[in-house]
């Protein structure tokens, strides 16, 4: 899930947010409000609709209490593609180029299926879940290995946008769900094969080492964990584009003003936005409680400035 997954959310309330505050702008140039009334009203603003804690920690489609369907762009469909694309505006922040996306999203799986194949061999009856799945961005380049192979194929986001569009348009053998930034999955014990999420754990601030812990209960013993994570890779990449809107937006000072990482892990943002990096040494050493780590991969070539966790539970 990238940072700007994570924005798409939130954009309601800011809009919200921002009308009602330029209101509350001319009320109290014309004296009808007072300084006090104006903030009192604010804190009542932010208890209500502060969007995950009011709603069941998730981003909502039934935010409102007349909630009918979404409205999604209109989807995307190719002769070479079995799967149709989404809208770019329902992309999430990923390529508005269908070419780019779907070659983004292909580059990504054949990632994930390397380790696969480098830690499990490709075999048949694989479960697999894609944690923070977006609109399937790279779990539809899994479905080939669903109907060769009987891999069954899982889908998770706290975007519940998300999931609506991947329940319309995907087919049913994609079993994907709305999740929570809580850690708890509705899996048994035991029971997945494979776990891989891409820019998850770049934003989980609070309860990381719960998450990991949940993520380790629903895999099967000898099971393979692949996240993405920010390491010094990704503050270098920050800290290079600290004068992009997007970066000064969403990341602490300290990271546009420090050229390299200076600590050990910084964590910054709150429930809706935020940023999480580890020193490579660091993810490996605190990971290395709770998985047996096998890797930490430096970014890739293409498309990514994140290093790779490659994680295995302990038979």
């Amino acid at each position: 899930m990238s940072m700007k997954q994570r924005i798409a959310g939130s954009r309601l309330v800011r809009k919200l947010i921002e009308s009602i505050a330029f209101r509350a702008a001319d009320l109290l140039r014309d004296g009808t409000l007072t300084p006090l009334a104006v903030e009192q009203a604010a804190q009542l603003l932010r208890a209500e609709y502060t969007v995950m804690p009011r709603f069941g920690f998730h981003q909502p489609i039934d935010y409102l209490k007349d909630s009918p369907p979404p409205n999604f762009g209109t989807v995307i469909r190719l002769p070479s593609e079995e799967l149709p694309l989404p809208a770019a505006v329902d992309r999430m922040g990923y390529p508005a180029d269908d070419g780019e996306y779907l070659e983004m999203g292909r580059y990504d799986a054949g990632l994930v299926r390397e380790q696969i194949e480098k830690h499990l061999g490709l075999r048949p009856a694989y479960a697999i879940l894609d944690f923070g799945c977006s609109t399937g961005r790279v779990l539809r380049h899994f479905h080939t290995d669903h109907k060769l192979h009987g891999w069954r194929l899982y889908g998770v986001d706290i975007q519940a946008h998300c999931i609506e569009w991947l329940r319309r348009y995907f087919p049913t053998e994609f079993t994907v769900y709305t999740g929570t930034v809580l850690p708890f999955l509705p899996f048994e014990d035991n029971s997945l094969d494979v776990i891989y999420g891409v820019s998850v754990f770049t934003h989980i601030k609070y309860l990381w080492d719960m998450w990991l812990l949940e993520l380790r209960r629903v895999l099967k013993p000898g099971g393979i964990l692949i996240q993405t994570i920010h390491t010094e890779h990704a503050w270098e990449f920050y800290h290079r584009h600290r004068g992009e809107d997007w970066v000064r937006a969403n990341h602490s000072p300290r990271v546009y003003e420090t050229p390299t990482m200076d600590l050990d892990w910084f964590h910054y943002g709150d429930i809706a936005v935020s940023q999480a990096f580890w020193k490579r040494d660091i993810a490996r050493q605190f990971w290395g409680r709770y998985l047996e780590v096998l890797d930490v991969l430096p970014p890739p070539e293409r498309f990514s400035f994140q290093d790779w966790m490659i994680c295995r539970k302990r038979r």
